[in-house]
C-alpha cells in the first residue's frame, strides 16, 4: 500500500500540519499527539537494570534523542552540556514518582536504521535546524548521572528522505544525518508489509517525557485492523513520540510510536502535583504505532540503503521493471528506469526535449525544454533537469542561458566516486515555476557552459550529448526530478545513485 508521501525540501517540510517536537501537544479530539500513560504495571527500566543486558546495549547503540538545538552547549566538544529542567520542573510531577528528579531534556525519540538515517515520527521535526540528534543520552550506572556526551554523540539533520503525517493515521519521517554514525549498529527493520498479529509481544525504547533512555516491555498489540497503524498498551509518554517499537521475540523494528491516551491525572490526595495516568492493560484508548514499513517504502523510493531491497514495495532509484518486477511496474506511480512517456504514460507524464542549439568547441550548448504529455494541466514546481558530461578543460565552470526570458538556476557537481565512462560531472538546471497545459511545453532554455580556461570540450564522450541534429526530441539520457522524485530519464552510472534535489 503506497500512502506516501508529503515531500520535504532540504531542512524544511512544506506542510501546514507539521509541528516541531517542542510545540504543545494537541487535543485528543483533533487527533492528538499525547502519549502519557502507564498500562498495568510500570514496565519502564533503565538499560542497566533491564533483564537482557545484550539487548539493552543494542538499544543504547541505535536509540537517539531529539533535543532542541538551543539547549545544547557544544563549546567543549569533549563534554557537551544540555540545558533544561528535571521531570518535576518540566511537568510538576509528584516528587515521589519514579525518575522524578532525573533530567527531562529530550523532545522526541528516534531509531538509527542505517549508517546516517534515523526513523522518527513526522510530528517530531519539520525543520532541520530545530533539533540535534543525541546518542548516549542515558543514566550512567556508576555515577547515577547522565553519560558524558561528546561531539561524536551529537548529529544534525541535513535532509528529509520521507515525511508524512495524518493526525489520525500514519505519522513518520526518515531523516538523513550530517555524517555517518560511527561505532553503532543500526536496528533491524521488519521488511514485511503484512499486518502483525494481535497479541504480538512488544518492547519500546525512548525518552518518556524527555527522561534519559528507558526500555519498556510487558506490552502487546491490542488492535491491528488499520493498515497504517496498530494499537498497543505501551507504557509511554510525550517524548516517546518517534520511539522505535520492536517485536519482543524477533527484535525487529515494527513501528513508530505516534500518539496515545491523555496525559497526567491530578494527585488523588490533593497535592499540587500530577501523576502519570494509570490504566488497565486492556483499558483506555491504547497507544498508536505507525507501521515501520510505510516509512521504509517511502524512503526506498528516494535513496539507496541497506534497508531497501527488491520486494520491499518501493521502486528504488537503481531498480527497474527488468531488475525488480515485484516493485517496479507500469501503473505504480513511479517513472522507473527504462520507462518513458511512450512505454508507460500512467507513470511518466513529463519529458525533456533536447537540441544542441549553438555548436562550438569551447562551449557546451544543450537546449532544454520540458513537455507535459498528460491529458490535464501540470504544475512545474521544484523541478530540476540534469545534464551529464565529462569535464576535460581545466578551470571553473560557468553557465549562462542565451536568450532566455527567465533564467533558470544552474549549478555544477561531480558524480560521486569519480563517476563512470561519459559522466564525471553534471549540471543541474532548476526550472522556473510554470503550469503546463496538456501537450504544453516550457520555453526553450538555451543553456550554455564553458570552463574558465576557455579550452575545448570533447562532447562525444558526454553521456547526455545527442548531437546537433536532435532537433528538440526527447532525450532519455537527460534526467529530470520533481519534488525529489525522478520523473524522466535514466541515470548514467550503474550502481551509483545521486540523490535528487528537493
Amino acid at each position: 500500500m503506497k500512502i506516501f508521501r508529503l515531500i520535504a525540501c532540504t531542512g524544511l517540510v512544506f506542510a501546514g500540519t507539521g509541528v516541531a517536537c517542542g510545540t504543545p501537544v494537541e487535543d485528543e479530539a483533533t487527533g492528538e499527539i499525547r502519549s502519557e500513560v502507564i498500562y498495568g504495571d510500570d514496565d519502564r527500566e533503565e538499560p542497566f537494570t533491564y533483564s537482557d543486558p545484550v539487548w539493552a546495549q543494542r538499544v543504547l547503540d541505535f536509540t537517539v534523542a531529539l533535543i532542541s538545538t538551543s539547549a545544547i552547549d557544544a563549546s567543549d566538544p569533549n563534554d557537551i552540556q544540555i540545558a533544561g529542567p528535571d521531570w518535576i520542573g518540566r511537568d510538576d510531577v509528584c516528587p515521589d514518582e519514579r525518575f522524578a528528579t532525573q533530567p527531562a531534556l529530550a523532545d522526541c525519540s528516534g531509531t538509527l536504521i542505517d549508517d546516517d538515517l534515523v526513523l522518527t515520527a513526522g510530528h517530531c521535526i519539520n525543520n532541520c535546524n530545530d533539533s540535534r540528534f543525541v546518542f548516549d543520552y542515558a543514566i550512567n550506572p556508576s555515577t547515577g548521572q547522565l553519560n558524558q556526551i561528546t561531539s561524536d554523540d551529537v548529529y544534525s539533520c541535513v535532509d528529509f528522505l520521507a515525511w508524512y503525517r495524518d493526525p489520525n493515521g500514519a505519522d513518520y519521517t526518515v531523516v538523513r544525518l550530517d555524517r555517518p554514525v560511527v561505532g553503532r549498529q543500526p536496528a533491524d527493520v521488519r521488511a514485511s508489509s503484512a499486518p502483525l498479529d494481535e497479541e504480538t509481544d512488544l518492547i519500546v525504547h525512548g525518552f518518556p517525557r524527555g527522561l534519559p533512555l528507558k526500555l519498556a516491555d510487558g506490552a502487546n498489540i491490542r488492535e491491528a485492523t488499520d493498515p497504517e497503524f496498530f494499537v498497543a498498551n505501551l507504557d509511554t509518554f510525550v517524548g516517546n513520540s518517534g520511539s522505535g517499537v520492536f517485536d519482543l521475540a524477533t527484535h525487529e523494528l515494527v513501528g513508530v510510536l505516534v500518539r496515545g491516551a491523555p496525559d497526567f491525572d491530578p494527585d488523588p490526595n490533593g497535592a499540587a502535583c500530577v501523576r502519570p495516568k494509570q490504566c488497565a492493560d486492556d483499558g483506555c484508548r491504547g497507544e498508536d504505532v505507525t507501521y515501520a514499513h510505510l516509512a521504509v517504502q517511502a524512503m526506498c523510493e528516494k535513496t539507496v540503503s541497506d534497508v531497501c531491497s527488491c520486494g520491499d514495495g518501493a521502486c528504488g532509484p537503481l531498480e527497474s521493471p527488468a531488475s525488480c518486477a515485484a516493485d517496479c511496474s507500469c501503473g505504480d506511480g513511479v517513472c522507473s528506469t527504462g520507462e518513458s512517456t511512450s512505454s508507460c504514460p500512467a507513470d511518466c507524464r513529463l519529458e525533456v526535449l533536447y537540441d544542441e542549439h549553438t555548436p562550438q568547441p569551447n562551449w557546451v550548448t544543450p537546449g532544454i525544454q520540458v513537455r507535459n504529455t498528460g491529458t490535464d494541466s501540470f504544475l512545474i514546481w521544484n523541478t530540476t533537469v540534469r545534464y551529464y558530461f565529462t569535464k576535460e578543460p581545466t578551470g571553473t565552470l560557468t553557465a549562462e542561458c542565451w536568450g532566455c526570458s527567465t533564467t533558470p538556476t544552474m549549478t555544477f557537481h561531480e558524480v560521486p566516486g569519480g563517476g563512470c565512462a561519459n559522466a564525471t560531472h553534471y549540471v543541474d538546471v532548476l526550472l522556473p515555476e510554470v503550469t503546463l497545459a496538456p501537450s504544453g511545453t516550457t520555453e526553450q532554455f538555451r543553456v550554455a557552459f564553458r570552463a574558465s580556461s576557455w579550452q575545448d570540450f570533447n562532447e562525444s564522450n558526454d553521456y547526455s550529448y545527442a548531437g546537433a541534429s536532435w532537433n528538440w526530441a526527447p532525450n532519455p539520457k537527460i534526467t529530470m526530478y520533481r519534488l525529489g522524485d525522478r520523473v524522466f530519464g535514466d541515470e548514467p552510472c550503474p550502481g551509483v545513485f545521486i540523490p535528487p534535489p528537493n
